[in-house]
């Protein structure tokens, strides 16, 4: 058994999460379910894949819903299509034998044994399986692709043993607590099962192609990947192209949507990967966007491709100097020509600009009604409209509007603005989108309170914490080169780093700055480091855990 036959075990994965999806109160209950499920911790890279995965199997494989009162897979609705997941279960398991045909592990909770279907030579004795093991025929057991393991695992499965027995549980832990006691630390491998991970330059473009016209071959012929390959590649942003493409599948075939999403991104990426190698640099952001949108694209794009973000830097040091009157007379971006609009693609029928949908006209409305279309409201608003409009699924209705899409705005409000007048900025945001909804809600008897709830959470209730934060450890010394970190943890002198490359570093600050840190926090800033010691310098900004999830 290789890698591949945990595919179906992750495609009915994501079936469930499409229907959860759908409904707007699992929806609601699913950002809840995430911030006790991750904490602070949300997840990042590296491993972003398999903590979401994890996140997912807990969610629809163990936690008993509010909504639904009981476990999402014992709900027929949900569980009927996804045998593959039934009968699962989660176990610390030490390997005690391996061999061509899978390998034996213990289960430390209660000593059982477990015959596992695993690649030749993947595991040996004394490593330790943390995750979820789904049944097999015959009686034997594949582990989860976001289980994890770490070799040796000898030490911290007898240290598990000592604490289980101080516990003094009856019951076997639930996901959620094997991920807080094991999974965050650092020093994990795959699991067996995993995806191999190939880098997205390896893949060449004709490659892409082929999937996707494999993918493309239960339609009737009516798209051209040649030419959706092309508008893809003449396309500033990927969800001018993917939105209304994904629309029309959605309705008219039968296709896989998130296959096709994945690959269309890619045929992106390696559209402008390959302009940008051409030019030597990166390549240039399109004219008329806005600051916020400009930085989220390019720390998106560094995060992406593990470039550095030298760019986006340069702009942050720029934004410093912003006039903070300058939004104030801007054109209102609801006075233009519809001779303006984007012209549609004359080969597969795809809108270039936002996808259609009530939210824009809903906003036009609001503001027409209100008398505040040549107010600040009117620019918040239409960023929100365009972001909805590019995404790679564009939520271009009002009814389909998530929490995650406001904070995404807010994201791009807290970027945009001035580095000490970004608290002003998020929280002005929020009021305008705020007003918004509940006269949606008053005018058109829209149901948008999991909405309005999930808005007040997240970057709203921390900006204070991260303006401070940023101005504190920012300094006048600027010049070398940018870096992208994560605090792991907080000492009483100091705080913890861990860059993408997997390195560790210790920076020193006072106990002020301290308490103005969370572990989970990003950082943006000039790391100077010298084994493993380190010191920020220059403008440093940072962000919440949740913000790498949000623009990915």
């Amino acid at each position: 058994m290789g890698p591949d036959d945990a595919r179906p075990i992750e495609a009915a994965l994501a079936k469930l999460t499409e229907r959860f999806a759908a409904d707007s109160h699992l929806r609601a209950e699913m950002q809840r379910a995430r911030r006790q499920y991750f904490g602070e911790a949300v997840p990042g890279r590296p491993g972003a894949d398999a903590k979401e995965q994890r996140f997912l199997e807990w969610f629809a494989l163990e936690r008993e819903s509010e909504v639904l009162g009981a476990v999402p897979i014992d709900v027929p609705k949900f569980g009927r299509d996804a045998a593959s997941l039934a009968g699962s279960t989660v176990g610390v398991l030490l390997v005690v034998a391996a061999d061509d045909d899978g390998a034996e592990a213990e289960d430390l909770q209660d000593g059982e044994s477990f015959d596992l279907v695993v690649p030749r030579a993947s595991l040996r004795p004394g490593d330790l399986l943390v995750g979820r093991l789904f049944p097999t025929e015959n009686g034997r057991w594949t582990p989860s692709a976001a289980a994890a393991v770490f070799r040796p695992g000898g030490g911290i499965g007898e240290a598990f043993r000592r604490d289980l027995a101080r516990a003094g549980l009856e019951r076997r832990l639930f996901q959620v607590e094997i991920e807080h006691l094991l999974l965050r630390r650092t020093d994990q491998a795959p699991s067996p099962t995993a995806r191999p991970a190939a880098p997205l330059d390896t893949v060449p473009l004709e490659h892409l192609e082929a999937r996707l016209e494999s993918l493309l071959q239960k339609t009737d012929g009516r798209w051209s990947v040649t030419r959706v390959s092309q508008d893809l590649a003449a396309s500033d942003r990927p969800g001018q192209v993917m939105g209304p493409l994904l629309d029309q599948l959605a309705f008219d075939t039968s296709v896989d949507l998130d296959a096709t999403r994945r690959v269309l991104l890619e045929i992106w990426n390696a559209h402008h990967r390959d302009a940008a190698d051409a030019a030597g640099g990166p390549v240039q952001l399109p004219p008329g966007e806005t600051l916020g949108e400009q930085l989220v694209r390019t720390l998106d794009e560094g995060l992406r491709r593990h470039q550095d973000v030298e760019d986006l830097f340069a702009q942050l040091e720029r934004m410093a100097g912003l006039d903070p009157g300058a939004s104030d007379d801007e054109e209102n971006p609801f006075d233009h020509d519809e001779d303006d609009a984007d012209a549609e693609s004359d080969g597969a029928g795809l809108t270039q600009g936002a996808a259609a949908g009530n939210l824009g006209p809903l906003v036009q409305e609001y503001l027409w009604e209100t008398g505040r279309e040549q107010e600040p409201a009117a620019g918040t608003l239409q960023l929100f409209v365009e972001l909805q409009g590019n995404a790679a699924v564009p939520h271009t209705d009002l009814e389909a509007v998530t929490g995650a899409d406001v904070m995404r705005l807010l994201l791009h409000c807290y970027l945009g603005a001035e580095p000490a007048a970004r608290t002003a900025a998020v929280h002005a945001a929020v009021g305008e989108v705020q007003r918004f909804l509940e006269w949606a809600v008053q005018v058109h008897e829209i149901d948008l309170a999991h909405v309005m709830r999930e808005s007040r959470g997240g970057i709203v209730e921390q900006v204070e914490r991260l303006q401070a934060a940023g101005l504190a450890l920012s300094t006048s010394v600027v010049g070398g080169k940018p870096r992208i970190v994560e605090i792991e943890e907080i000492g009483p002198n100091g705080f913890g780093v861990r860059d993408d490359d997997g390195g560790h570093h210790w920076i020193d600050a006072p106990a002020p700055t301290l308490g103005l840190l969370r572990a989970g926090d990003l950082l943006l800033g000039i790391l100077d480091a010298v084994d493993r010691r380190a010191r920020l310098r220059g403008l440093v900004v940072v962000l919440p855990a949740d913000a790498r999830a949000m623009m990915e």
